[in-house]
């Protein structure tokens, strides 16, 4: 009798609390206590039954315990399953934006490619056209008095120099006038007619310049690459050099005007060309 009664009390809290461990314990106490009955010992004594009944109540209270600290750990473990899984979400976006900044890398080294190959082709024409260019001046020997003396004395009253300033004036006067077809024609003349004056370096930067002003600019970049090859002191090449940029703005990419207008701000800091150039960067960027 106080078998089944222990039993059937065991089995209550059981099925109260359902578990690996309780469930364990049930069926190790009824084996204990079927083994008993059937061993034909005494009758348990209700001293026993109440000792046995605590013990239940203590392994209910540490796997009530345990099941507690179960909870406990499975929302520690979701709780960083959900860090992972956040973790994980800025990963593959940094792994995306890592991508799109390699993706960007490499159109801009395959463009720069493309650009030093078009600035290879660029150097071979102008080195073929710079051949055709007039050479310096080369200092002549100096002649007898005598020669001298002779050579004042026919000399015109119009100095030679003075005659050439006067030219170069008036070729310059068609051009402030913006007729710069005329004013082209002018100037070519002017340069092949006094090819070592003092002139004639502006002479090829203002031809280049109407060049420029009528949209040619194809021709106006060229022209302004022999002026800044043949002429490299002159005070006009940090213009020449912007003025080419620009050209090269209006009939291709704007990269290549990019890399003059830099050379501008970075060879010529503090001039007009480096301000404009600057500006014109600052424009590019938007």
């Amino acid at each position: 009798m106080y078998i089944i009664y222990i039993i059937v009390f065991i089995g209550e809290q059981v099925m109260n609390r359902k578990n690996i461990l309780k469930v364990s314990i049930f069926t190790l106490t009824s084996l204990l206590l079927v083994s008993f009955a059937l061993s034909g010992c005494t009758p348990i004594e209700p001293d026993m039954v109440r000792h046995l009944n605590i013990q239940v109540k203590m392994l209910n209270k540490k796997t009530a315990k345990l099941s507690q600290n179960n909870i406990y750990l499975e929302q520690e473990l979701h709780g960083v399953q959900l860090n992972l899984a956040k973790h994980g979400v800025q990963i593959s976006g940094l792994n995306s934006k890592i991508s799109d900044i390699y993706g960007k890398y490499e159109k801009e080294s395959h463009n720069l490619g493309i650009l030093q190959k078009k600035f290879e082709e660029y150097r071979l024409i102008v080195n073929r056209k710079l051949v055709k260019l007039p050479k310096p001046a080369e200092t002549q020997p100096a002649l007898p008095k005598k020669v001298i003396a002779k050579k004042i004395e026919k000399t015109p009253v119009v100095k030679k120099e003075n005659l050439t300033e006067l030219n170069f004036k008036k070729a310059m006067s068609v051009y402030n006038k913006k007729n710069y077809t005329k004013a082209i024609k002018a100037l070519n003349e002017f340069i092949n007619k006094y090819p070592q004056s003092a002139y004639t370096a502006d002479a090829f930067f203002y031809q280049a310049w109407a060049n420029f002003n009528l949209k040619k600019y194809p021709v106006s970049i060229l022209e302004f690459h022999k002026f800044s090859q043949v002429y490299p002191k002159n005070h006009n090449v940090p213009m020449a050099i912007y003025l080419q940029g620009v050209g090269f703005f209006k009939v291709s990419d704007p990269s290549d005007a990019a890399i003059l207008f830099r050379q501008v701000i970075s060879k010529y800091s503090g001039t007009k060309a480096a301000e404009l150039s600057a500006k014109a960067l600052k424009g590019l960027s938007k």
